[in-house]
This record gives C-alpha cells, sequence and structure tokens, in this order.
C-alpha cells in the first residue's frame, strides 16, 4: 500500500507502516493543536435533532454570516464542503484552459485544473530565493487568460506574498482569474484577509478546517464576482454543506475571542 498524497489520512498512514491509529503521532495535517472551540460540543448536541430534516440547501444563515465577516454581498458568497471542494469546482466553471500554479504548493491545485483537463502550466519556487514568490518572474509566464492558484500563505512553504504587488498583477491581467487560497491566514497575525477589497478577477477562498480544528466537519467558503459565484453555486452538489457544518460555521464566523 502506497502513503496516502493528502495529509490527514491517518488509517492510510498507520495501514502503511503496520501500526494502528491510534499508535500514530500525525503531523501530516496542519490543524489548530489547542482543537476546536468548546462550544462546539454543546452546539452539535443541539442540532441533533436537525438530522431528520435536509440541511438548507442554500445554508442561508452561513452566507449571511459569511457576508458579514467581510462585507460583502451574499451573492459573492459560495459555501462548500471543505475549500478543497470549492478548489475543484472553480477550473470547471471558468471559461479557460489553461492554468499557471507555482510549485510547491497544495496539490490539489494541480489535481483540480487536471481533473478539469485545463493546460497546466507550473512556476516553479526556487530554493536560492527561499522559495519566495517573485511576481516579475510569474507575470511573464501569463499571457493574459488563465487560471492561477495562488497561497496566502503558501502551503507548504509559509511564505506571504505582497497584496500591492498581487493586486499590481492582477490589474495588469484583467482577463487572468486568480484564486487566493486564504486557507492558513487564520494564523498570521494581523494578516488582512483579500477578500473585502478585491478586483472582478480575484477569488479568495478560505478553509475553517485548519483553524477551527475541524477537519472531520468538512467546512470552507469563497467570495468570487458575483458571475463568477453563481456559476460555482450551480456547480455544486445540493446540501454540500451539512447542518452541523452550517451551525458550527456561523457560531465560528461570530466568535472573534477564539
Amino acid at each position: 500500500m502506497s502513503p496516502p498524497s493528502h495529509g490527514g489520512n491517518l488509517r492510510a498512514l498507520a495501514a502503511s507502516a503496520g501500526r494502528r491509529p491510534e499508535d500514530i503521532l500525525d503531523f501530516s495535517a496542519s490543524i489548530n493543536p489547542l482543537g476546536p472551540p468548546e462550544w462546539l460540543r454543546p452546539l452539535i448536541s443541539r442540532h441533533v435533532a436537525s438530522v431528520v430534516h435536509y440541511p438548507d440547501p442554500d445554508s442561508s444563515a452561513l452566507v449571511e454570516a459569511v457576508a458579514k465577516r467581510h462585507d460583502a454581498p451574499t451573492d459573492q458568497v459560495i459555501v462548500g464542503n471543505g475549500s478543497t471542494e470549492i478548489i475543484h469546482v472553480l477550473p470547471r466553471i471558468l471559461c479557460t484552459r489553461r492554468a499557471v500554479i507555482p510549485v510547491p504548493s497544495y496539490s490539489d491545485y494541480l489535481d483540480a485544473t487536471r481533473s478539469a483537463q485545463l493546460m497546466v502550466y507550473t512556476h516553479a519556487l526556487r530554493k536560492p530565493d527561499g522559495f519566495a514568490l517573485h511576481f516579475g518572474a510569474l507575470d511573464r509566464k501569463l499571457r493574459g487568460d488563465e487560471l492561477v492558484f495562488l497561497g496566502q500563505p503558501n502551503n507548504p512553504t509559509g511564505l506571504l506574498f505582497e497584496p500591492a504587488a498581487f493586486g499590481a498583477l492582477a490589474e495588469r491581467h484583467p482577463r487572468t482569474i486568480f484564486v487566493v487560497d486564504e486557507a492558513f491566514a487564520d494564523f498570521v497575525v494581523g494578516y488582512q484577509s483579500l477578500a473585502s477589497n478585491r478586483p472582478p478577477n480575484v477569488v479568495v477562498v478560505r478553509s475553517m478546517t485548519k483553524f477551527y480544528a475541524i477537519p472531520g466537519l468538512r467546512l470552507g467558503y469563497a467570495l468570487a464576482d458575483k458571475s463568477i459565484a453563481e456559476r460555482a453555486r450551480e456547480k455544486l452538489p445540493p446540501w454540500s454543506v451539512n447542518v452541523f457544518a452550517q451551525a458550527v460555521g456561523e457560531q465560528a464566523l461570530a466568535d472573534e475571542d477564539y
């Protein structure tokens, strides 16, 4: 059995090592070691009775909470069964056949674009540069009609790019769609999300899995131009976000203390 390609698959890791899952100390997924908020268990308990009903297919309360957090219209919000679900939907609904992806980065950028049968071009981040992303070098690979995935901060390097330089790049390539993945941004002290003030060719994807330590619930969201958000919502499967995830997401977005 080959090791799993994505972190957090404890059962597969244990099987490949010939050990029991409880014997494995798992560092393969970057989850908040402090664990989920204290209100999580009682909140889920209060919603157990709701499992006899289908969840709200529009995740209305959660969408409103996301919109309020980022001061954005609700029609620009996409919610999904983890941010990776949204990452896989975007290449299938955007009108481009070409993708440019800096590497090393989150492996699902490559998986998602290849699955959508895009022509994928990688942009190698160099060890002599400390694997930092230089927009001048990336700019030379863009022709103006591609899909670009960028981690902010990048996974696995943990490096941030300069927002002003990125904004200038996005302005120079208005027909290129830039997807900024802020999955780990909540771990960065003082970080200002790009979601609240972004040009129409920028999509910001955020995960609630990592910071709130809820990978088993699967919850993520994105903010995008209205036309992109509409197409993404149409492509996502119905009832993508379960009743527990909707309730937890709404509460988490309101919990500034945690």
